[in-house]
């Protein structure tokens, strides 16, 4: 039997490549694409050209929220708007294994106006959809998603999961 430690290490090292997250069984089907500021592009390029759909949600949340009128119910109506989004977006590699979809620029999340639990968001989710985060900032103790210079005020904590870092390789 592992030590606790030991296990911690070993998944913190564990990575996934495309073909893992297609056949993936696990609750939750959460992945981290990292990488520094000046390769997201990149990134982005390299997830589309698997044909998997990616959505800048700052850029989609945005516009929606130009359009709204009321704002009333703005929880709600974000929320909705996030889940009708993603399950708009997601789609099958070839027609083939899990549901996937990747997303960036998650920033507008953290709007305390939008009084979003994104992180529970993402987490119910992921668990019918597989979900490639592409994270540009930090990446602390393998589930924190935080910004350098926010670190202790903005941040996305997935504790109580396992965020499962994907692989360049396919």
């Amino acid at each position: 039997m592992l030590k606790k430690s030991t296990a911690k290490q070993i998944r913190k090292m564990t990575t996934y490549s495309l073909s893992d997250i297609f056949t993936s069984t696990d609750r939750h089907k959460l992945y981290i694409f990292g990488c520094r500021q000046d390769e997201q592009s990149e990134k982005i390029s390299f997830i589309q050209a698997q044909n998997i759909p990616t959505v800048n949600i700052g850029k989609e949340l945005a516009s929606f929220l130009d359009e709204l009128e009321d704002y009333r119910y703005l929880a709600i109506e974000v929320y909705d708007f996030l889940i009708k989004l993603l399950n708009r977006k997601k789609g099958k590699i070839n027609g083939l294994g899990s549901e996937i979809v990747a997303i960036y620029n998650l920033g507008i999340f953290l709007e305390p106006r939008l009084e979003l639990n994104a992180v529970q968001l993402l987490k119910d989710f992921s668990k019918s959809t597989a979900l490639v985060i592409i994270w540009e900032n930090q990446i602390e103790q393998t589930n924190l998603l935080n910004w350098p210079t926010q670190k202790q005020n903005y941040f996305f904590n997935f504790s109580d999961i396992p965020l499962k870092k994907m692989q360049h390789a396919v």
